[in-house]
């Protein structure tokens, strides 16, 4: 009997990049408040978004391309980012939640659009991470009651280097 491979149709990959980005920013809020090992889990965290996202696209995707994506977006990621090294969870929370729901909602245009080469990126994907970061602000307290916000999306103990 040969096995059958179920394909999603767009919209229902739309509601599951959703839920999946929603399931990272949960998660996000419970790990950036981790001293030192935080910001490493958050990175693992929002690598294994890209990395899950794209395999609803059916694309082999690994860490390093998605390392390289979270670096394209360049000093927008990286100075949200760093906001979170501030031992002040009222404000790292929102801040680490934000980022992540938003590298998945950019992520997930990049790879809709065929994954275009990162030496040409363009400001269409930061545009959608700073619209998805500026969504995110009214949703906080949708991501804190995500119920699988405790369990990861991967291995976050792995140390990825940007």
């Amino acid at each position: 009997m040969s096995e059958e491979k179920w394909i999603m149709n767009e919209e229902e990959i739309d509601r599951e990049v959703e839920s999946l980005c929603r399931w990272a920013a949960g998660r996000a809020g419970v790990i950036v408040v981790a001293p030192v090992v935080g910001q490493i889990a958050l990175a693992a965290n929002e690598v294994y978004l890209i990395k899950r996202i794209a395999n609803l696209y059916g694309k082999n995707f690994d860490e390093a391309a998605s390392c390289a994506f979270i670096s394209a977006l360049g000093g927008t990621f990286v100075g949200q980012s760093l906001a979170t090294l501030i031992p002040f969870p009222p404000l790292q929370i929102p801040i680490g939640m934000g980022v992540t729901y938003a590298v998945g909602k950019a992520a997930n245009a990049w790879i809709k659009d065929g994954m275009p080469d990162l030496d040409d990126f363009t400001d269409k994907y930061k545009d959608i991470f700073q619209k998805a970061k500026d969504d995110a602000k009214s949703m906080v307290d949708i991501f804190k009651k995500e119920p699988n916000k405790d369990k990861p999306l991967g291995d976050e103990n792995k140390d990825f280097k940007f």
